[in-house]
């Protein structure tokens, strides 16, 4: 079960980063303190549904959760990786804004 402790060690991770209890990030998702304290040890699993929630409440990819990786940040990279360096700067913006763009409908 090597896989349920590094998915607790990055909600772990997630939630100090949020500054959060162990009861409050149990409370944010709509689970039990207990029941999120396995999650987060690593002995229980959580539903897809709870990974989905995981990824509206805290902003953490199920990519990143599940596989320590982010797919996201990996295709921007291969983006930059065949964009002419000069044109770099020019890619970032429009990248940046489209960021905020998409946040900005979410939040409607």
């Amino acid at each position: 079960m090597e896989v349920l402790a590094r998915i607790g060690k990055r909600l772990y991770k997630r939630r100090k980063e949020m500054k959060l209890t162990q009861e409050k990030m149990a409370e944010l998702l709509e689970m039990s303190a207990s029941f999120y304290r396995a999650v987060e040890g690593g002995r229980k699993r959580i539903s897809i549904e709870k990974i989905l929630l995981v990824y509206e409440r805290t902003g953490m990819s199920p990519d990143y959760l599940l596989a320590g990786e982010d797919m996201a940040e990996k295709a921007v990279m291969e983006i930059f990786k065949d964009c002419p360096e000069r044109k770099q700067p020019a890619l970032e913006q429009v990248l940046s804004d489209l960021t905020e763009i998409l946040e900005q409908e979410s939040m409607k």
